[in-house]
């Protein structure tokens, strides 16, 4: 099977970075709920996400991991899915790269208490 590794780098809080993680993956899903079928994540630590999901007919799981300067994602492809492999890992590399920019803005914000 296929498989796609993105690692992107930040100098963010370990648990803001995975708690912005987890809202963004369920504004995804919730955003995407036409394509995504079932759909199952298991946290297998506080920072550790196992994933799979079908979309299109297609079996796709992987592994996020938010370490303290990285989040790094693994993904698992279905052979069908290995003439797209380039377009798929290229978008999900810009998404996470929005996503940690995002998350920078969004800690760079006072709080209200």
């Amino acid at each position: 099977m296929p498989k796609i590794s993105i690692s992107k780098e930040h100098q963010l809080n370990q648990s803001d970075v995975t708690r912005f993680l987890k809202l963004k993956i369920a504004a995804a899903l919730q955003e995407n709920a036409g394509s995504v079928r079932d759909y199952h994540d298991r946290w297998t630590d506080d920072n550790t996400m196992e994933f799979a999901f079908k979309t299109m007919g297609a079996g796709i799981s992987g592994l996020l991991r938010s370490l303290p300067n990285r989040v790094t994602v693994e993904v698992t492809l279905p052979f069908a899915a290995l003439m797209v492999k380039g377009m798929i890992e290229t978008r999900l590399n810009e998404e996470l790269g929005k996503i940690l920019a995002e998350a920078v803005v969004s800690q760079s914000k006072p709080h209200l208490e």
